[in-house]
């Protein structure tokens, strides 16, 4: 988890004249700091917003035409880019902003951001959702990572997904298809452009009652106010929380440079102000040596590590 120090390569190959008839916008050298929660990142050599999903399969097909390496950014709340920033393409779905309802089941787009989506949902009267509130993901993002609580995970009401794949093909498949695991779609570099939620009809009374004790629930442990990741290790099994195993290895309110762990969760580091991706890795080293030690358990990122 050593951060990389090179800048970013020069002019390269042409993006736009690859992509040819393209709807959406390309940027190039965009700082991608203020895209994430944790304000920290270097500049993207190409930003790539597109339209449509001919789009993003036109976007994925110019970067393996031209070698170059793709990241999808979706809300930026469970992401840590390298301080020298990102040599390739960030591609960014916020213009997929659909919602269409069909009886209880609801097909959304990926740019649709989750707390938006509950608050819809609830509003209609369609319950499923609701345990999933506090998580700052775009619905592309929490399908790819299967975000969750501990109370709920995306996949718990996903219907369906429609995926462009490696080589630019579009398809949607079932739940049943798909292999998710823990913080992991199993979508396997697969870019999520839909998803059909499957809910069950509730009072919207009954649904806000849920919604506001989870969202209580994570208010009381977790730094909701300051610019973090999210979790930054994985739980090492069911009965056994990272955050706790951090803290018992005595690293609440370690620093390292603008970084540090949270006094509220052990789990969540900070930037409090001027931190860097190469003080969040130094910090991580050091929390996963001090926890190797006490415990013997090596813990695994959660977070999505670019650039390194």
């Amino acid at each position: 988890m050593s951060p990389g120090s090179s800048d970013l390569p020069g002019p390269g190959p042409d993006l736009r004249a690859a992509l040819g008839a393209f709807h959406g916008v390309v940027r190039e050298n965009v700082n991608l700091a203020p895209m994430t929660h944790v304000r920290i990142g270097g500049p993207a050599r190409w930003l790539v917003e597109p339209r449509t999903v001919g789009d993003v399969a036109a976007v994925v097909r110019a970067c393996r035409e031209l070698d170059l390496p793709l990241q999808v950014l979706g809300g930026g709340s469970n992401v840590l880019i390298a301080d020298a920033g990102l040599a390739g393409v960030v591609l960014r779905l916020g213009a997929f902003q659909g919602i269409v309802r069909d009886g209880e089941r609801c097909t959304v787009g990926a740019g649709v951001t989750l707390p938006s989506l509950i608050r819809l949902t609830k509003d209609a009267g369609l319950a499923g959702l609701e345990l999933l509130i506090g998580i700052p993901a775009e619905v592309g993002g929490a399908v790819a990572m299967n975000a969750g609580t501990r109370e709920a995970s995306t996949f718990d009401t996903l219907a369906s997904a429609t995926l462009v794949d490696a080589a630019g093909a579009v398809r949607t498949l079932t739940r049943a298809e798909l292999q998710p695991r823990y913080r992991d779609g199993g979508l396997d570099g697969r870019i999520v452009v839909e998803a059909t939620f499957a809910l069950r009809r509730d009072e919207p009374g009954a649904i806000q009652a849920r919604l506001e004790e989870s969202l209580r629930r994570r208010n009381a442990t977790q730094p909701v106010t300051m610019r973090s990741v999210g979790c930054v290790f994985r739980n090492p099994g069911p009965e056994c929380a990272a955050g706790a195993l951090i803290e018992r290895a005595g690293c609440k309110l370690l620093r390292r440079g603008g970084i540090s762990v949270s006094a509220r969760h052990a789990n969540y580091f900070v930037n409090e102000g001027e931190g860097t991706a190469r003080d969040f890795l130094d910090l991580m080293c050091e929390v996963r040596a001090r926890v190797k030690d006490l415990a013997g358990v090596e813990l695994e990122p959660e977070v999505k590590i670019l650039g390194f």
